[in-house]
């Protein structure tokens, strides 16, 4: 999601869909997103309790990881307190955030659930969508690394609360395409050292432990830029701008080519306009331009999946808010046309989009076309599972 704040509670609407996504496109999961210590430990374990009422096989933890600087730079990372806010790593706070991680997520597998998490970092300063930041994961600023603050711990709470028969996919990322895209032989590093931190010391089933990056479903790289946003302009556009462009950006193609074939599972954070009354095809279109951009970099995604390597949807969902996150949309175009706009934790009824009906309908109307959608086998992808954005429910 564009900002670090969460669509309304979905309810009973998800629930039935759970059950009804299933078999030949994977199904629909619940995402718990977490953006602070106060939620990891006075929260998370109530929205565990949301998901566990939606009968999914998995539920994905997204917890989020702060720090200071703009898009070309950043200075430092930081955990988010409770009160605001943001404390730069020491030994102790990321204990306590590794701690209370693992044992959220020990609720999930006592109850029988499998576990993924999108690790997730956001700007404390101001506004930043990650795609565009640039940064080496495994370089140290004042100390700590990305792997030191946000994959280490993150994986280190896995490994205390599984067990065996527990499956884990363990994303690195969301959505930092213009750190991949540079650096990435520096995530290729991470993919192994972080399956090795969630195996540590357990006997698990071989291929219960799966590792993956996952970046948007269109501006892959972070670096290539438009004159309009219409991901359609965008897609016709493509081969224009980057024979323009790429050539004047450090975009390392061969270590992205090394990367998706290291990885597990390729992620797609979709978020696409889909307007009233959109069509059934309409939902391959995410996918069809993130294989279009892919291929610039010699990435054929779809013969990763047919070599075993899995396909899901990373982030999906609808917020009904506006751009700040603090009010209700103002129209329907609105509401379909930026879906990453949601509205800050937690819900309240005044700030509940779903109570105007025709919102509501057309809430309905999307996540039953994508619900017949995964279980028809996700149009022309092998879709393993779609992941959607919420606060367990």
């Amino acid at each position: 999601m564009w900002a670090m704040r969460r669509p309304c509670l979905l309810g009973c609407l998800l629930a039935l869909l759970v059950t009804r996504a299933v078999a030949k496109g994977g199904e629909f999961s619940p995402s718990i997103v977490l953006t602070n210590m106060g939620e990891l430990q006075n929260n998370c374990e109530q929205m565990v309790n949301n998901a566990l009422t939606l009968n999914a096989k998995s539920i994905k933890f997204v917890p989020t990881v702060h720090y200071y600087g703009s898009e070309s730079s950043l200075n430092s990372y930081c955990y988010r307190n409770e009160w605001g806010s943001c404390e730069a790593p020491n030994k102790d706070n990321i204990e306590r955030f590794t701690g209370l991680l693992a044992k959220c997520m020990k609720k999930a597998v006592i109850a029988g659930k499998n576990i993924a998490v999108l690790a997730h970092l956001d700007n404390m300063q101001q506004y930043t969508w990650r795609n565009l930041l640039q940064f080496n994961p495994t370089q140290k600023k004042n100390g700590y690394s990305y792997a030191d603050v946000v994959i280490a711990p993150m994986a280190n709470a896995v490994n205390r609360a599984i067990r065996r028969g527990t499956k884990v996919v363990f994303t690195l990322n969301g959505e930092t395409g213009k750190s991949v895209s540079q650096y990435a032989s520096q995530w290729l590093k991470l993919v192994a050292y972080t399956k090795n931190l969630i195996k540590r010391g357990k006997s698990l089933n071989n291929g219960d432990v799966l590792v993956g990056i996952s970046l948007n479903y269109n501006k892959v790289y972070g670096w290539i830029d438009f004159d309009r946003i219409s991901p359609e302009y965008i897609s016709k556009n493509f081969d224009r701008e980057w024979k323009q462009q790429a050539k004047n950006y450090p975009i390392d193609l061969a270590g992205m080519r090394q990367l998706y074939w290291a990885v597990d599972v390729i992620g797609v954070s979709a978020y696409p306009p889909l307007y009233p009354g959109f069509s059934y095809a309409a939902l391959d279109t995410p996918l069809k331009y993130h294989e279009q951009e892919l291929s610039y970099a010699g990435i054929n995604l779809r013969q990763l999946i047919s070599s075993g390597k899995k396909l899901v949807i990373s982030e999906w969902g609808l917020g009904g808010g506006d751009e700040d996150g603090n009010s209700i949309a103002k129209n329907l175009q609105d509401v379909a046309g930026h879906p990453f706009f949601g509205l800050w934790y937690p819900y309240d009824t005044w700030k509940d989009p779903w109570k105007n009906q025709q919102y509501n309908s057309y809430r309905r109307y999307l996540y039953d076309m994508t619900s017949k959608w995964l279980k028809n086998g996700a149009g022309a992808y092998k879709l393993s599972g779609l992941y959607v954005w919420t606060a367990g429910r």
